[in-house]
């Protein structure tokens, strides 16, 4: 089985909602009979699927820089008006060993 990425740039979605597979086979057995050969494997994809589709495209259009953010830092490191928060950096450190125990 072959599972391949959903980002559209990777793997275009496709329209149709149920997807058809050759006939199915079992392991081991000697010789394919009639209903084997005409059976098929579907699967149908719920109406979920094409939401999170859709999302993903939308977060995929999203940058993953603010760039204004980026600038408003510069400026501050750079006048000298920039201050860090050690103890809201070690804050937020407990609080994600936390969520990870």
């Amino acid at each position: 089985m072959s599972v391949k990425p959903t980002r559209p740039e990777l793997n275009p979605p496709s329209t149709a909602s149920t997807r058809t597979t050759g006939p199915s086979s079992v392991a081991g057995a000697s010789k394919p009979s009639a209903a084997d050969s005409v059976s098929k494997d579907t699967v149908t994809f719920t109406s979920n699927v094409d939401a999170m589709l859709k999302l993903e495209e939308k977060l995929a259009s999203i940058p993953d820089v603010d760039n204004a953010r980026v600038e408003s830092i510069r400026a501050s490191i750079a006048e000298g008006s920039y201050r860090i928060d050690t103890g809201k950096i070690v804050d937020n450190l407990l609080n994600i060993e936390k969520d990870l125990n």
